[in-house]
């Protein structure tokens, strides 16, 4: 799909100044959080007996954690120790 570029009555083209359009730039997630993602991810699914219910443990809001468990495991390792602690308490 291409731009129109409007040009008023009497301008050249080649004096129209044009917009660019950039992606934006992507921030990357720091390897040590990733690893305490992929930590916490694979022993929710493996203490769950579907994906569905890891996924669902992992992204909804625990009041007793104080947030959703992928974020807390994300911010520390405390944090990774406490969405742990909560895994083993519900088996």
């Amino acid at each position: 799909m291409t731009a129109i570029t409007h040009i008023a009555a009497g301008e050249n083209a080649v004096d129209v100044a044009r917009t660019r359009f950039r992606a934006a730039r992507r921030t990357s997630t720091a390897p040590e959080v990733l690893a305490r993602h992929s930590r916490v991810a694979l022993l929710a699914f493996q203490a769950f007996e579907s994906r569905a219910e890891a996924l669902q443990f992992l992204n909804s809001e625990k009041p007793a954690l104080g947030g959703r468990p992928i974020d807390i495991a994300g911010a520390s390792e405390e944090g990774v120790e406490r969405v742990l602690a909560a895994l083993a308490s519900r088996t």
